[in-house]
């Protein structure tokens, strides 16, 4: 691959890897709100287990400091959720999030403070077996996460072997080594799970993407069907297959618009710039076409080469005249504003017919058809009215 091309795929990259990531965070918080139900649980077995016990001001302090840090993540949880469903920057919500697991790390280390005396084993038992599960699930959650998750982790290991090493009395020192190896266990176990959730959360991005490019390239053939590529005007094949002498009302005319000398233009000045001359042409015929809009549906026609066609509905002869007279100045104006071509000059000769009513299109354009022809004869750029 050439480095333009490796250039041009470099926004796409980006903004894959930026859907993949959202997505991937989007699947963290999901999991995270769905895991409410265990987490009160979890919140709830600690605060029994902590009331079971002899009274502790210090346990209930750090009892307390749990529950407010629960808090505090549901709200980080919650106000990055809503900043990730409407495509807002995440930065500082990002840095809060962080902050609020290094905080639930802390809280939950700071729960396997030593009992109170008097406290049974089963109830110091629980306590730690509740709190080393919950870490253990918040890491899971925060699987694809990895900065609040090692950030939980990190808190939750140096807070842990700190209360380790200020308590040799009711810790032996090879619990620091359990800690460690616990932590680290579970970092590689969600570290993996994390990888996994990516991969999902790049496969639906990749398949969301194919959607819309199938989806993109399904609304391009159909414009093909029905559009003329080079001008965005409607070809000739809709023209014919939606138009029947019945499916119109009264007061339509045709005006059959044909540029000038086109072919001349093409061998002077190249057809580059007879496709600009096509392309500002129908702009032209777009911009009066969109001026009746509220009078009914005006349509326009590149039927191939030089020659196009307007279906006009709710003008009468004069207005039909006098949009015809517009769109010939409009053209012949065209000219002057391409100017990369020096001394170019384009004209149109238009013909103007009623379409009437249980007349055939075919009827009708033969007759705009003629009138074209007796504008040319004439000396061209003029409008002619068939008879």
């Amino acid at each position: 691959m050439s480095t333009a091309e490796l250039r041009e795929n470099e926004p796409d990259t980006a903004r894959d890897a930026l859907e993949v990531r959202r997505e991937a965070v989007l699947d963290m918080l999901a999991r995270e709100r769905h895991a409410l139900t265990a987490s009160l649980l979890g919140v709830t077995m600690l605060l029994v287990t902590v009331a079971t016990m002899p009274p502790s001001i210090l346990l209930s302090l750090f009892m307390l400091a749990r529950i407010a840090s629960f808090v505090f993540t549901r709200w980080a949880a919650t106000r990055l959720e809503k900043l990730i469903e409407q495509r807002k920057p995440l930065g500082h919500a990002e840095h809060v999030l962080f902050a609020a697991m290094v905080t639930t790390g802390a809280t939950l280390a700071l729960m396997l403070w030593p009992a109170p005396l008097g406290a049974t084993v089963a109830s110091a038992v629980t306590l730690q077996v509740v709190v080393l599960v919950v870490v253990t699930l918040i890491s899971v959650t925060l699987a694809a996460f990895p900065a609040p998750r090692d950030g939980m982790l990190g808190s939750f290991w140096l807070v842990a072997t700190g209360i380790i090493l200020a308590h040799p009395e009711r810790y032996d020192q090879l619990f620091i080594f359990v800690a460690t190896a616990f932590v680290l266990g579970v970092r590689v176990y969600a570290a993996n799970a994390g990888r996994h959730i990516e991969a999902a959360a790049r496969t639906t991005v990749e398949n969301r993407k194919l959607t819309e490019e199938l989806e993109e390239a399904l609304a391009h053939a159909e414009f093909l069907n029905w559009r003329d590529p080079l001008t965005g005007l409607f070809n000739r094949r809709r023209l014919f297959e939606e138009r029947s002498p019945e499916s119109h009302a009264a007061n339509r005319h045709l005006l059959t618009i044909d540029l000038d000398r086109f072919k001349a233009i093409n061998d002077r000045f190249g057809h580059a710039a007879g496709d600009h001359v096509l392309i500002a042409a129908s702009d032209a015929i777009r911009s009066a076409t969109a001026q009746l809009a509220d009078r009914g549906e005006q349509e326009a026609f590149r039927l191939g080469g030089e020659e196009f066609l307007v279906i006009l509905e709710g003008v009468d002869a004069d207005e039909a005249n006098e949009v015809a007279e517009r769109l010939r100045c409009a053209i012949a104006a065209v000219g002057p504003s391409l100017t990369a071509y020096a001394r170019l000059q384009v004209t149109a000769s238009i013909g103007i017919a009623e379409w009437r009513r249980g007349e055939n299109l075919d009827d009708a354009l033969l007759r705009s058809d003629i009138a074209c022809y007796e504008a040319k004869d004439k000396g061209r750029n003029r409008v002619r009215r068939a008879a």
